[in-house]
C-alpha cells in the first residue's frame, strides 16, 4: 500500500487560551484531496448524534399526577417547570456513573420567592450540576417538592420512548427509590447530546507536492456538561472501532460495544414432561409444587435437593432417579 503524508495534528483555538474547554479548534494537515471531506463528515456526524452524557428522563412532583397540572401557590404551570428543568446541565463521571444506573435529585422549597438549579440536591456525589442559575419556579406560597431522575444516554429520546421505560421496565422500580407518596411519574424529553456546535472547512495546500492536498480546520463546541476535546475523543473510539469490525484490522481493542446475550434459555433436545416419566401420583405432585415441569429441569437438581422436597421420602427418591435414567437422564452429582 502506498504510504501517505504524515499528518500534523494542531490546537488552533483562541478559547484555550481563556480556559474555556467547551470550544476548540483543530487543523489536520496535510490530507490528500477528499480526505478532509471524509474524516470531517463521519467525525461531525458522530459528535453530534453518538457522544454520551447525563440527562433528566423523569421527574415526580408532590401533589401531581400528570404534566398538564397547575399547582397551587406555583405562578408556572407543571409544563413549565418540566421545561425549565430541562435547561439544566448535569456534568457526570463515566468512572462512577455506571451505563444504565438511575441518578436521582431533589429539590424541596419551602419558602416563598425564585427556585433555582442551585437548590438540587444530588445522590451521587460525581455528578454537578453546570448552569446553577437556572431559573425553575415561582413559589408564592407553600412549598414544591420535586424529584429527578436522570441516566445516561446518547441522542435524543422523546417522552413517549421514556414513559414506555418507566412502565415496561421491571428493573426500574428497583433501580429508584421515591419519597414522595402522593404523585405520579412523569416522564420527559430527554436530550443527551452535550454538541452545541460542529463546523469546519476544507482549505487547499500550496506545497511542493505534486499531489493536492489539503488542510481540515475542525470546530466543536459542547453545552459544558463534556468538553469539547472528550467529545473528540469519544467520538474518534466510535469511528475506529467500526472501522476495526470491519476491516478486521489489528489495533487497539475499543470497548464501545453491548455485549453479545447468551441466551441460555434454550430448550434441550428430547426433553420430557415429567408427566411423561412414568412416576406415581406421590412423586409426580411433589415435583409440582416446586414448579418442575421437564425433566431436564430435575435432573438438574441434586440427590440433597431432591430429598429436601416436601413429600418425597426414600422410596420416592429411588423412583424418580430411576424413571430419569430410563428417560436418558441422570440426576446432578451432588454429594450423595
Amino acid at each position: 500500500m502506498e504510504r501517505m503524508s504524515k499528518l500534523d495534528y494542531l490546537q488552533v483555538s483562541n478559547s484555550a487560551i481563556n480556559n474555556n474547554l467547551n470550544e476548540v479548534t483543530f487543523s489536520l494537515k496535510p490530507l490528500e484531496r477528499g480526505f478532509a471531506n471524509t474524516v470531517a463528515v463521519a467525525l461531525r456526524r458522530v459528535l453530534l448524534s453518538n457522544i454520551t452524557s447525563l440527562a433528566l428522563f423523569a421527574i415526580k412532583i408532590s401533589g401531581v399526577s400528570h404534566e398538564f397540572q397547575t399547582i397551587p401557590g406555583i405562578v408556572e404551570d407543571v409544563t413549565a417547570i418540566i421545561m425549565n428543568l430541562r435547561k439544566v446541565k448535569f456534568k457526570y463521571n463515566p468512572e462512577f456513573v455506571k451505563d444504565g444506573e438511575i441518578i436521582k435529585a431533589t429539590i424541596k422549597a419551602e419558602q416563598p420567592g425564585v427556585v433555582t438549579s442551585k437548590s438540587i440536591e444530588i445522590s451521587n456525589p460525581s455528578v454537578e450540576i453546570i448552569n446553577k442559575s437556572q431559573e425553575i419556579a415561582n413559589i408564592q406560597k407553600g412549598s414544591l417538592v420535586i424529584e429527578l431522575f436522570l441516566r445516561p444516554g446518547r441522542g435524543f429520546i422523546s417522552n413517549e420512548s421514556n414513559k414506555k421505560f418507566i412502565q415496561n421496565d421491571s428493573l426500574f422500580a428497583s433501580k429508584i427509590e421515591s419519597n414522595i407518596k402522593k404523585g405520579l411519574f412523569i416522564a420527559v424529553d430527554s436530550n443527551f447530546s452535550p454538541v452545541e456546535k460542529c463546523s469546519y472547512t476544507v482549505k487547499e495546500l500550496n506545497t511542493s507536492s505534486n499531489k493536492i492536498e489539503e488542510e481540515l480546520l475542525f470546530t466543536i463546541k459542547t453545552d459544558g456538561t463534556v468538553d469539547a476535546k472528550s467529545a473528540i475523543n469519544q467520538a474518534c473510539k466510535i469511528l475506529v472501532a467500526h472501522f476495526m469490525t470491519v476491516g478486521d484490522v489489528d489495533a487497539m481493542k475499543i470497548d464501545v460495544f453491548e455485549e453479545e446475550k447468551v441466551n441460555n434459555d434454550e430448550p434441550i433436545e428430547n426433553d420430557v414432561d415429567i408427566n411423561q416419566l412414568g412416576l406415581s401420583v406421590r412423586s409426580l405432585n411433589a415435583l409440582k409444587r416446586i414448579g418442575k415441569t421437564k425433566a431436564s429441569e430435575v435432573a438438574a437438581m441434586t440427590w440433597e435437593e431432591l430429598e429436601q422436597t416436601k413429600n418425597l421420602g426414600r422410596k420416592s427418591l429411588d423412583e424418580i432417579q430411576e424413571c430419569l435414567k430410563l428417560n436418558g437422564f441422570t440426576l446432578n452429582k451432588g454429594d450423595e
